[in-house]
């Protein structure tokens, strides 16, 4: 698909593919929850920083997460122009019920798996737990069928087991959890036809069947580490 294909150490050449998300294809199965702006941005800004609250408190042990949490959160909030002591509250009884029912683990990484040639669908769930090798997908909302159909095109790229954890909440804003293990499915249940339709190009590193981008990343992160390695070995001399 491309003119003149660049060629690069460790990625070889550089390629323009289709790629499909996860999220498009459940959209495709199944129909999305209805929600207000407010919902739909409250939701986004309590995933991003449970996981960030996760990374943290993996890399430090640090023991006034929730404080942090919920500072972090209202902050978000207020910056999005939807603050309200209501929704503070909300996502920290998520928080702690994600916490309760033992949803942990690191942002891992989008994996890709081939469709047909220059076709790939990209799965990232929510988290991955290295200690128990359980990735999981949260929803702040009781699950639906929607959910169901992301969790199976994450559990069919990863040809693994994703668990599927949903909230519902009852009298007086409590939150119980739901949980489900959804298998990988045979099939997508999709025409490739339609999966083409809602592809985006993305340029893919020939060997490593990775975007550009992650690779560029991944090389960077590589080189910031052994710069610190270098400096290390200078104050050890």
């Amino acid at each position: 698909m491309c003119g003149e294909e660049e060629v690069l150490e460790g990625c070889g050449r550089v390629v323009e593919v289709l790629v499909v998300r996860a999220s498009d294809i459940a959209k495709l199965l199944a129909n999305p929850p209805e929600g207000d702006e407010v919902s739909l941005r409250f939701g986004k800004v309590f995933e991003e920083e449970y996981t960030l609250a996760n990374h943290i408190y993996s890399e430090t042990g640090y023991v006034h997460i929730p404080k942090w949490f919920t500072r972090k959160v209202a902050a978000r909030l207020r910056a999005e122009g939807i603050y309200s002591r209501e929704l503070v509250l909300k996502a920290y009884r998520a928080y702690a019920a994600l916490l309760r029912a033992g949803v942990v683990g690191e942002k891992p990484r989008t994996r890709f798996r081939e469709v047909t040639e220059s076709l790939y669908v990209a799965a990232q769930p929510d988290l991955y737990d290295s200690s128990t090798d359980t990735y999981y997908e949260f929803k702040l909302y009781p699950i639906n069928d929607y959910a169901r159909k992301q969790a199976e095109v994450f559990a069919w790229v990863l040809g693994r087991p994703v668990v599927l954890v949903g909230l519902r909440e009852g009298p007086g804003g409590y939150l119980t959890v739901e949980r489900e293990v959804v298998q990988p499915p045979r099939e997508l249940g999709v025409d490739v036809g339609r999966l083409r339709e809602v592809a985006e190009v993305q340029e893919f590193c020939s060997d490593l069947k990775v975007p550009l981008h992650q690779f560029e990343r991944d090389l960077e992160r590589s080189s910031r580490y052994y710069l610190r390695y270098l400096e290390y070995v200078d104050l050890e001399e």
